[in-house]
């Protein structure tokens, strides 16, 4: 069995908790305040096919670097890596693998230096899970993941193994994972819509299901997303070519009243992932040297509005 330091217990730490507890893993959960204190009283409470259960996972506040574990997974929001890679500074001089669940593409660069040593893989975690009056659900799709390197790491022997091992104990829980030789593309993918829709709906005063039903903002919409392909492509990573359709069809599936994680921290005044999602997008239109005017449009009107985007 294998030793796991999740840092974050939101939703997708949580879940990941327990599931690889379960299978009898040693997982430490890595949580802060009031969250630490609520999983230390009752532990995981988690909803998942109808049912709730409560699994007793380990948590603390802080890793111990007299232990370091043989995969680490950082699941706090984008905007708390730095402060989540904190966490992992004693275990500097350790190798060991770290899966990155981030929004965004640019986690895993980010941990990659400052931990060198480490395996460092992105991932795309698939499926609904939300945290609510402290209760993990997990709704809709099963659970599956997505990992693989974004840099030179593909070519390493060594890496590829401690990915596969990772790999092979996250299907054992019950995650189904595949492994690919480049995460860019997957990443950029999801980067697609989660930049573009979680901004555009609350420029308008709009759900995400709404938005297509919307002629302006729904033209916003598909100049946004044909935006960030552009970028992408600029920037050497190849997306699907029907990729914005699919985003669409998706989006169109929706039930009027959804939002999206980052809509409900912009229209609330939390802090949010907007830096690493929407307000990315003018950085690397600059880097691909591109403009970027429905990006800019969006932006103007989310701080036409007055929402918080820092």
């Amino acid at each position: 069995m294998s030793r796991f330091v999740i840092i974050g217990a939101g939703a997708i730490g949580s879940f990941l908790s327990t599931r690889l507890h379960n299978v009898g893993h040693e997982v430490l959960l890595i949580a802060r305040g009031a969250r630490l204190e609520v999983l230390r009283n009752t532990g995981v409470l988690l909803s998942e096919g109808g049912a709730e259960r409560q699994v007793r996972v380990p948590v603390c506040a802080a890793c111990d670097p007299a232990t370091p574990p043989d995969h680490a997974i950082l699941a706090t929001k984008t905007f708390q890596i730095e402060s989540a890679l904190a966490l992992l500074e004693p275990l500097r001089g350790s190798r060991f693998t770290l899966l990155t669940v981030q929004n965004g593409v640019e986690a895993p660069v980010i941990a990659q230096a400052a931990l060198p040593r480490a395996v460092v893989l992105g991932a795309r975690m698939h499926g609904f899970f939300e945290l609510e009056d402290g209760i993990v659900r997990h709704t809709g799709v099963p659970a599956t993941l997505l990992a693989g390197p974004v840099a030179d790491r593909a070519t390493d022997p060594a890496a590829g193994q401690a990915s596969a091992i990772l790999a092979g104990d996250l299907i054992a829980a019950g995650v189904p994972t595949t492994l690919t030789g480049d995460m860019r593309p997957a990443l950029w993918d999801k980067f697609l819509m989660a930049a573009t829709i979680g901004a555009v709906a609350p420029a308008f005063g709009l759900k995400v299901g709404q938005v297509l039903g919307h002629p302006q903002a729904s033209a916003l919409l598909r100049e946004a997303m044909a935006e960030v392909e552009r970028i992408a492509a600029a920037l050497g990573i190849e997306l699907p070519p029907d990729c914005i359709y699919e985003k669409l069809d998706f989006i169109g599936r929706f039930p009027p009243d959804v939002t999206s994680s980052l809509q409900r921290d912009l229209e609330s005044g939390r802090p949010s992932e907007f830096a690493h999602l929407t307000g990315a997008i003018p950085r690397f239109a600059r880097q691909a040297g591109l403009p970027c005017p429905a990006a800019d449009d969006v932006i103007a009107r989310l701080r036409a509005r007055g929402l918080r985007l820092d």
